[in-house]
């Protein structure tokens, strides 16, 4: 996919004129596309594709921030470059990098409220619970989720709110407590029956339909593997339909589903459809930059290794086990040098 072209932005502000430069609504859109173009490149192949692209874009509209503009156009641009922030904070995380994506993510916070755009607030901290989440910390995770509910306060807000909720869901069932995540995974449903389908922003793009049928999928695989295997037969048909839903442009998010799939069928005893899972999520991986599809293989290994008598089994472990072993994390080639906009994080927690 190809990276944003920068020409357009770079001519109007190459002539040495930068601290007199008067941002228009058609800088806010050239931005906006070049976000969308990065975060479509993130969910096709990994966040250590794009992430260099990022880090570079950041710096290059930093002077947009302190350029002459209208009220209007400076609430947009705030939207925008918060947006930018989100998407390099998500894409740090999924190479690894979790301590720089919190600094991004801080950084997407202290915008997003300078503008009052609650959606976007909430959504930052979707993503900082979902760092906390992937790190085994599912308590901290959901304080994160209920501080972005508590943005989400009107009828715009209810798809955000319903991200917010099936991750909540996930967080309950990662603690083990199935009737929480059940009842989470009801109300998220009903969240995204209200939302609005028109107009959806960027960041919340993602979820669709097809997502939350993944979500809830991973859900009642995670509540196979830590409460009752009975959940693997819940989670299975969810896992299939949206495997069978998402394009190449959602690849990343079909790995994902793929090894949830894998650990579903292990846990009930399903080798053969539980092997032919595992090594799609094999296959997915190779075309992914992404240090999280390699870290979401470590449960479906261990599934694996429980039953490694069978011989199907034991040569999927072998694979898994070299997948994961994989240590390298693409590089960042640039370091953002802002330092206006960053906030810590403490104040969230009052």
């Amino acid at each position: 996919m190809a990276t944003p072209d920068s020409s357009a932005y770079e001519a109007s502000t190459s002539t040495g004129a930068r601290d007199h430069y008067r941002v228009g609504k058609s800088d806010v859109q050239w931005l906006e596309q070049q976000t969308r173009t990065l975060r479509a490149t993130d969910h096709q192949s990994g966040g250590g594709v794009c992430v260099s692209s990022l880090l570079r874009l950041i710096d290059q509209v930093q002077p947009m921030l302190s350029a002459t503009s209208t009220d209007l156009v400076e609430e947009q641009l705030r939207v925008a470059v918060a947006d930018l922030y989100n998407l390099a904070g998500w894409a740090c995380f999924d190479i690894g990098r979790a301590s720089r994506a919190r600094v991004y993510f801080a950084q997407a916070l202290a915008l997003a409220a300078h503008a009052r755009h609650n959606g976007l607030t909430a959504n930052v901290f979707y993503r900082l619970g979902r760092i906390c989440l992937h790190h085994k910390d599912p308590a901290e995770a959901l304080h994160y989720f209920q501080l972005g509910l508590r943005t989400t306060i009107g009828d715009n807000d209810q798809r955000a709110a319903s991200i917010l909720t099936v991750n909540q869901a996930w967080a309950h069932a990662a603690m083990g407590t199935d009737t929480a995540a059940l009842r989470q995974l009801q109300e998220r449903q009903e969240l995204l029956a209200r939302a609005e389908s028109n107009q959806v922003p960027g960041w919340e793009s993602f979820f669709t339909q097809i997502d939350l049928r993944a979500t809830s999928g991973v859900v009642h695989t995670e509540l196979a593997r830590g409460v009752a295997a009975r959940y693997a037969h819940i989670a299975i048909p969810a896992l299939t339909e949206a495997i069978g839903g998402y394009g190449d442009d959602m690849a990343r998010s079909r790995a994902f589903c793929f090894i949830a799939l894998a650990t579903s069928h292990l846990l009930v005893g399903d080798h053969a459809p539980g092997v032919h899972a595992g090594l799609q999520a094999l296959s997915c991986a190779e075309n992914l930059t992404s240090v999280r599809v390699r870290d979401r293989m470590h449960p479906l290994h261990q599934v694996a290794r429980r039953n490694s008598a069978h011989t199907c089994v034991r040569e999927l472990t072998v694979l898994l086990a070299k997948k994961i072993s994989q240590t390298t994390q693409p590089p960042l080639a640039t370091k953002s040098r802002d330092t206006r906009v960053h906030v810590g994080l403490k104040r969230w927690h009052a």
